[in-house]
């Protein structure tokens, strides 16, 4: 088998550029990528326990963790502790944390305006459904365990 050849070695190709570029775009505004996903999961909704973010993220909780204490030293959010359960901590954007909504948005679209430069509207449209399906085909077998937090 020639694996530079498949589907997948190009996919992995593409998702490490992309994030490589999605870094890059980050850190010129003081994040890194993968706060950024605890950031506009928190701007949907916030308040989410870390589990919640676990949930939500697909990710581990020791990931969560480190990527939620990250994002408090620097100043984007803070926990407190539930009303209805003490031991359950709750993530609260700060004022920090809502402001930096704007950069972030003008970042993510200088990258979408550069990854989609080529494509036309219905390419766009059919990437994104492709990206969809292959999501849920992958999603099935994920299972993030919560019960580390």
């Amino acid at each position: 088998m020639e694996f530079d050849k498949t589907l997948t070695y190009d996919l992995t190709q593409l998702a490490i550029v992309y994030r490589t570029y999605l870094e890059k775009s980050m850190n010129e505004i003081g994040l890194h990528s993968g706060q950024v996903f605890i950031l506009v999961s928190l701007w949907k909704d916030d308040g989410q326990s870390q589990i919640a973010l676990v949930k939500n993220l697909k990710l581990a909780p020791p990931t969560i963790n480190k990527m939620v204490k990250s994002l408090m030293n620097g100043g984007f959010v803070k926990c407190q502790k539930c009303e209805t359960d003490s031991r359950m901590m709750r993530v609260y954007l700060t004022d920090k944390g809502r402001e930096i909504r704007e950069a972030v948005a003008e970042q993510w679209n200088k990258l979408e305006t550069q990854f989609y430069s080529n494509l036309t509207e219905t390419e766009k449209l059919i990437l994104s459904q492709l990206s969809i399906k292959l999501k849920e085909n992958l999603g099935k077998n994920i299972a993030v365990v919560s019960k580390d937090l």
